[in-house]
Order: structure tokens, then C-alpha cells, then sequence
């Protein structure tokens, strides 16, 4: 019996190191341990001097020349080293216009691994400057970086976080992240090889902003996470923007003469009704009267989840049009989106908030994804739901008479998203956008890369054009 056995474990060990070996021998070439290093590019120098560095995980070989390196047009290859074994579609003494990237395969055997060889000037470009959440102006030509800031706005001037952006390879001194004094010109250096910029930052009190984020707050950094984050993407993104507080507005410690564009997005425990939200908003509906007149005058809001019924107290929508399906705590996440994160349907495809966003792969065109992988979203909603089930309302049309507006986000049982119409009547501009899906998200609690959520910021820029031109 002992002998039987013996023979069996030996017969599936046979069989599990077999298949191990037809495994690691697969021709599938997209794998690095499947390769076995038999199609690696050890190295590769141009026109004698300029070696590439390799990246196996992007199959990139990059070369960097000097800023100003005029001869990518024809460049020669004067070292390749491959596997052994292995052959290559280019080689020692080929003349190549590496204007654009080239395509290099190696092979061996049925074996293939494709490289991008891409040679690049050293370049100390600075693409984007934020000051504590308020995005910078940049002059390339003056190198100068120019912010404004509101004189209630919090940040403490002397000694305030900066982060950058800049070109591949740069390096900034200081380093982004770290903090200044900001009182007086400010200097950093960007660096990448032979390139080297300097750039002056300049920092000015805004006395007439064009672009209002409002909340309850005294400045940003005392705002819930997830107003907080929509906050400082929206001071970072749009130049003249800056937050102001409800308190400032009542009292008219801010001039409101320059402003075009209102972004209010309310995060908290859902309001069932209006005559709840004005219980729980005081100086939401204390700053009435200004907001009002700002709607009246021709200003362009976006409202968002809760703040929703705040385009009932502008006067934009009658009191009974609140929304009729709202739910969440207004705590910082619970779902946790998976490799095919939650989209949401929208009814008009060629309306301009949901022009150039990115695309999920195989979805519908009025399908939209603005969620990535492990992203976490709290979803709080306010909308309009059980349309022609629950609901006393029929049908989508039915919730537009009811809101004088159009549907914007949702399907034939449910509106999360609705556009009202300007003070004159018209849609556009001075008009009003409302967002009560929980989709309409800027926080996540956890780490994720953005891709799909950036088109939040895309919809938010669509929407100020549109409400603003």
C-alpha cells in the first residue's frame, strides 16, 4: 500500500514539473518571466556617446542628449547588446530618424519582445504650481508663476506647502512638497541634465475672484475630506478661483463683482426634504440674498448631492422640486470599486459637459465611468428615483415639469443629474447644473491611480465654459 502511494506522489510531481516547463517555454511574449531574459536589450548607445536607459517594465529605451541636440534626425546606432542568441530588427551602424520613437524587436527562437526607443532632449520645463490647493499662472516666456490668494483663505503665507509639475527627468530645488515663505518672491530651479530653469513665484491677495467654491467653513483646510478635495482641485484648476465661506458672503466681506462661476458641494447626512436642508444649512440660507443675486445677474452654478436644493432657494427650481430618493451618512468611503468600477448613464451624449472624457473599454456612448480601480466612495445621493414604479412621478418627463429643467444623468427609473435654466430662461450660460448621484465623488480614503476619475475634473471644466461663455 506504502509502495502505491510512493508511486502516485511521484507520478503528480512528475506531472506538476512537466507542466511547469511547457509553462515557463509559453511563446506568449508579454511576460517578462516567460522570456526568460533570452530578448533582453542589455544595452544601446547613439552616435558614440548617449547611452539608453532601460526600462524592462515599460519596454522603453529612452536617450537623453542635450537641450540643444538638433541632430535627432539621423542618429546612429554604436553599441547593441542583446541575449545571446537573440537578433534584432536594427544594428550596429544603422542610421535612424529618431524624430519620432522607433519600434525595436528582439527575437529568439519564437520568442519576441518589442522596445520603444525614444530619444529626448533634456528639457526643465515647469507644467503646474499649487500653493496650498490654489493653482499658479504660469509665463514660460518671464518664467514667473503667478497666485491668487483670498485674504481669508487660511494659508499661512511664510510658511506654505508648494507642489510642482514638471517636465520628465526635472528636478526641483526646493523639492515639491516642501514649504516656504511665500510673503516675498519665491525662487525655485528646475533641472534635467544640461537644462536648467529658473522660475519666480509671486503671490497676490485676490480682491474680486471670478470663481467661488462656497462652503460652511472658515477656510479650506477646516472642510470636510471630501468638500475639501473638491475644493482644492477646483482653486488648483481654474485661475481666479478661491473658496469663500457662506459667513464672508452674508456679511460682504468678499466682492463678488468679478465672479462669473459658483461651485457648491454640500457632503453630509442626506436631507429628505427642502424644509430640511434650510433647517440644516443656515449659512447656506443666510448668504441667500447674494447668491440669489449672483444667479440673477447671470452667474453659473454647479451644485452638487446635497447642495442640490440650493437652486430652490436661488429661486431656479419651485419649492416642491427637491429630490425624493436620498440616502448616505456623509462619512469618507464604503464601496470599494473593483476592476470594472460603477458608471452612470447620461441622456444626451452630445450635451458639452460630457464632451472629450475618457472612455471605459466596451462601454456604451452614454455610459460613463468617473470611478478607477480601488477607489473608495462614500456615495451619498440626491435624486430622483422609483420613476414610474413608487413614485407619483410617471416618467422622466414628469421630473423635468416638475424641476422647469432637463435630465442630464440617469435612465427611465431614476434622474441624478438635472440642469436648470438661467434667470433669462435660457439653458447655458448663467444656468445651473445639479449633481445628486454618489458618483459625483473627490475623496477616497484609498490609495488609487486616477485615470477615469479625472473626467470628474474634465465634466467640472466643460461645465464652466459652458455656464460662463
Amino acid at each position: 500500500m506504502k509502495t502505491k502511494i510512493k508511486s502516485l506522489l511521484f507520478a503528480v510531481i512528475v506531472c506538476c514539473g512537466l507542466t511547469a516547463v511547457l509553462t515557463a517555454c509559453s511563446k506568449d511574449n508579454t511576460s517578462d518571466m516567460a522570456l526568460g531574459g533570452n530578448c533582453m536589450v542589455e544595452e544601446l548607445e547613439l552616435n558614440g556617446q548617449y547611452k539608453a536607459s532601460i526600462n524592462l517594465e515599460k519596454r522603453l529605451l529612452k536617450v537623453k542628449v542635450p537641450v540643444d541636440f538638433t541632430q535627432t534626425g539621423d542618429m546612429t546606432i554604436t553599441s547593441l547588446k542583446i541575449s545571446a542568441g537573440a537578433t534584432a530588427n536594427f544594428k550596429v551602424g544603422d542610421h535612424l530618424n529618431l524624430q519620432a520613437e522607433k519600434a525595436l524587436r528582439v527575437s529568439n527562437g519564437d520568442r519576441i519582445m518589442d522596445y520603444r526607443l525614444s530619444v529626448r532632449n533634456d528639457e526643465a520645463i515647469l507644467k503646474k504650481f499649487v500653493l496650498e490647493g490654489v493653482m499658479g499662472t504660469i509665463d514660460e516666456d518671464a518664467k514667473t508663476v503667478d497666485i491668487s490668494v483670498t485674504a481669508n483663505s487660511g494659508i499661512d503665507l511664510s510658511n506654505a506647502t508648494f507642489e510642482v509639475e514638471c517636465s520628465e527627468d526635472a528636478v526641483c530645488y526646493p523639492a515639491s512638497g516642501t514649504k516656504g515663505n511665500f510673503n516675498e518672491p519665491f525662487v525655485i530651479t528646475l533641472t534635467d541634465n544640461t537644462a536648467k530653469s529658473t522660475y519666480t513665484v509671486k503671490v497676490k491677495l485676490i480682491e474680486k475672484p471670478v470663481a467661488l467654491f462656497v462652503g460652511e467653513a472658515d477656510n479650506v483646510e477646516k472642510l470636510n475630506n471630501e468638500e475639501k478635495a473638491a475644493a482644492k482641485w477646483f482653486t488648483g484648476n481654474i485661475p481666479g478661483a478661491a473658496y469663500v465661506s457662506f459667513k464672508d458672503i452674508a456679511s460682504g466681506n468678499i466682492s463678488l463683482d468679478e465672479c462669473k462661476f459658483v461651485f457648491f458641494l454640500r457632503h453630509c447626512a442626506a436631507y429628505n426634504n427642502y424644509e430640511n436642508f434650510k433647517t440644516g444649512e443656515p449659512d447656506a440660507m443666510a448668504a441667500v440674498p447674494a447668491m440669489k443675486q449672483l444667479w440673477e445677474k447671470g452667474v453659473g452654478f454647479v451644485l452638487g448631492r446635497s447642495a442640490v436644493n440650493y437652486a430652490i432657494a436661488l429661486g431656479a427650481a419651485p419649492e416642491d422640486a427637491f429630490p425624493n430618493n436620498c440616502w448616505g451618512s456623509g462619512g469618507d468611503g464604503s464601496e470599494l470599486m473593483g476592476d470594472e468600477p460603477w458608471r452612470f448613464s447620461i441622456f444626451d451624449t452630445t450635451h458639452p459637459l460630457w464632451q472629450n472624457l475618457k472612455k471605459f473599454p466596451g462601454a456604451a456612448d452614454n455610459s460613463i465611468c468617473a470611478l478607477d480601480k480601488n477607489y473608495t466612495i462614500c456615495n451619498t445621493t440626491s435624486m430622483f428615483g422609483g420613476i414610474g414604479t413608487w413614485s407619483p412621478l410617471k416618467n422622466v418627463a414628469d421630473v423635468e415639469a416638475l424641476l422647469g429643467g432637463r435630465a442630464l444623468i440617469g435612465h427611465s427609473e431614476e434622474v441624478a443629474g438635472w440642469e436648470l435654466k438661467s434667470k433669462d430662461g435660457n439653458y447655458g450660460k448663467g444656468g445651473i447644473i445639479c449633481i445628486g448621484s454618489g458618483l459625483f465623488d473627490w475623496h477616497s480614503p484609498t490609495e488609487y491611480t486616477s485615470n477615469y476619475h479625472d473626467n470628474w475634473g474634465k465634466v467640472m471644466l466643460n461645465a464652466y465654459d459652458y455656464l460662463t461663455k
